[in-house]
């Protein structure tokens, strides 16, 4: 049943992260979920999934990383894959109790840096920047120092004509990429990290012990979904396919976002229980 919800924002002192929450008017016994985002976005790329998931009961809390979005400016330009992670710690700290984590690309990584060491309920990776042991090559020294110490939407290829734009993203209406390239506008984002997950990020998976979705996009021209089948392989996770979908449709696209949410929220509804029992088991030091 779709309920009424609320919406709020959070900021944490004093790291300057910024969350955004949508909570179901009625107060639910589901795991909360963290919603984290990638490259160049922020807490805005999540507002139709959060809107979804707290209108049947699971509250939903959208996060930005240091530098992005509405949370505090940083020096990007020394920021790392490892500083990402430390602000999913942030966003969890607030929430007060280990979440279920649904991460897209580049905050995917950071998510399983941060569960390798610490709690939580599950995973959800959408379309994941691969660790280091599902990379499919190396870099050579000229693509790693063509790579900006801080770079923007337009060298990252998001911000372009609308027609150049379409080839890639399909399931994109015409409204959402306007949004798309107006949310990115002004974006930045750590070329120090970017040159990490070319080298490959080492994860261990053995400390990863916890129900793990991981979701291709047949579309996706910045994770190839074989990549993405390689992480879910590499974590013993399940994987989903979606072939019509693109990277940003995922998670935005109106065409195919809500074939996507729809597929986790019937895997999350499936293991809740065994979460919920998990964490009252086990408290604060749930691991994997």
């Amino acid at each position: 049943m779709v309920q009424a919800i609320k919406r709020d924002e959070v900021y944490i002192e004093p790291e300057g992260i910024y969350v955004e929450t949508h909570q179901p008017e009625r107060r639910s016994r589901k795991p909360p979920l963290l919603l984290v985002h990638g490259v160049l976005t922020g807490s805005w790329l999540w507002s139709s999934f959060a809107a979804y998931f707290a209108e049947r009961g699971w509250e939903a809390h959208a996060m930005n990383f240091r530098g992005h979005y509405t949370s505090d400016l940083a020096d990007l330009a020394s920021t790392s894959m490892r500083d990402f992670a430390d602000d999913i710690g942030v966003a969890i700290r607030q929430l007060g109790r280990p979440p279920v984590v649904i991460a897209w690309g580049m905050g995917a990584l950071a998510t399983l840096l941060y569960a390798e060491r610490n709690p939580v309920l599950g995973l959800v990776l959408l379309a994941p920047s691969p660790p280091a042991a599902a990379l499919p090559r190396r870099p050579d020294d000229e693509e790693l120092k063509s790579v900006p110490d801080v770079y923007d939407a337009r060298w990252w290829g998001w911000i372009a004509p609308t027609d150049e734009l379409r080839s890639g993203l399909p399931d994109l209406s015409e409204g959402e990429l306007s949004k798309m390239q107006e949310m990115l506008a002004g974006a930045r984002e750590s070329g120090s990290a970017r040159r990490e997950r070319m080298l490959g990020v080492e994860v261990d998976p053995s400390r990863i012990n916890v129900p793990t979705l991981v979701i291709g996009a047949g579309l996706d021209d910045v994770i190839h979904p074989s990549e993405a089948r390689m992480t879910a392989d590499l974590l013993g996770g399940t994987y989903e396919y979606f072939a019509s979908a693109s990277h940003f449709g995922l998670v935005m696209g109106s065409a195919t976002w809500p074939e996507v949410a729809g597929s986790v929220l019937g895997w999350l509804e499936e293991r809740r229980h065994a979460m919920n029992a998990a964490l009252a088991g086990a408290g604060a030091g749930i691991g994997r």
